[in-house]
């Protein structure tokens, strides 16, 4: 998945495509309720989102409950993403059918067109914003060098699913996952984790990894930040999900939960 730059905003270009379809939903309920006279769809379309949004978490959350289980508190950090649309779309329907429940005949002349509108809309700029098969980027053929000074070739990782985290060490939700990171890298079995740090010297990040007790495998220096403009990084954190073939399968922009991670490398590892 791409990321879009809005000025200092980053955001990943599915979460984009479902706030502008929701944006759409609720401009639509708004424009009916006026034309209506009925202030109350208005009202209806914002809890309906609200109850689709809770109900995306919750479902996501439940379908993870071995990693929630042991860290409750994650299941608050929405800012890591981890939504279910199935459980969203079932929510918001659950919402709207108690809401009409009196007249299901006005649920289907009033709410319809909102709901696709919204979906259409989603569908379209996942589209747009979707890269195709023949744009998405390749594990570059790209030289780098580890804190003592070797070079190393990304391409040598191609053979194995490949999980490559491009950070710094100024970035705050950088510093947030990367012990998450480094713990998965320990415990993920036929999956090759490789850390690029992007713009510090080699001096400044072993000082901060050894001030934070942190060990990372494959670590990579990209002091000239060549890699960003080899992938079209946006921002950082930036996370990307390689199979064994070295073809980019998904990426993510931001902080990354640990539910998330475990979805990703999943898709990769088939």
């Amino acid at each position: 998945m791409n990321a879009v730059s809005l000025g200092p905003l980053i955001i990943s270009s599915d979460r984009l495509s479902a706030i502008l379809a929701l944006l759409v939903f609720l401009a639509l309920a708004e424009w009916l309720a006026r034309r209506e006279g009925n202030p109350g769809l208005s009202a209806w379309a914002w809890n309906a989102v609200f109850a689709g949004f809770v109900s995306a978490r919750l479902g996501f959350v439940l379908q993870h409950l071995g990693v929630y289980g042991s860290e409750p508190l994650s299941a608050l950090y929405v800012w890591q993403g981890g939504f279910s649309w199935v459980w969203g779309v079932l929510g918001g329907m659950t919402y709207a059918l108690w809401y009409f429940r009196s007249d299901l005949e006005k649920l289907r002349r009033l709410g319809t067109w909102p709901a696709f509108a919204a979906a259409a809309s989603a569908l379209l700029l996942l589209w747009a914003f979707h890269p195709k098969e023949a744009q998405r980027p390749r594990l570059p053929e790209l030289e780098l060098v580890t804190p003592n000074g070797r070079l190393v070739n990304l391409a040598d990782f191609a053979g194995k699913p490949l999980v490559l985290n491009v950070w710094a060490t100024w970035c705050p939700p950088c510093r947030r996952e990367l012990p998450m990171l480094a713990r998965e890298a320990k415990r993920a079995s036929g999956v090759n984790f490789v850390f690029v740090n992007a713009g510090d010297s080699a001096a400044k990040v072993q000082s901060y990894l050894s001030q934070r007790g942190l060990e990372l495998p494959n670590l990579l220096l990209d002091p000239q930040q060549r890699l960003r403009r080899e992938l079209r990084l946006v921002g950082f954190p930036t996370t990307f999900f390689f199979d064994g073939e070295g073809r980019l399968l998904s990426s993510t922009t931001g902080e990354l939960g640990r539910a998330s991670l475990e979805d990703l490398i999943a898709k990769i590892r088939r």
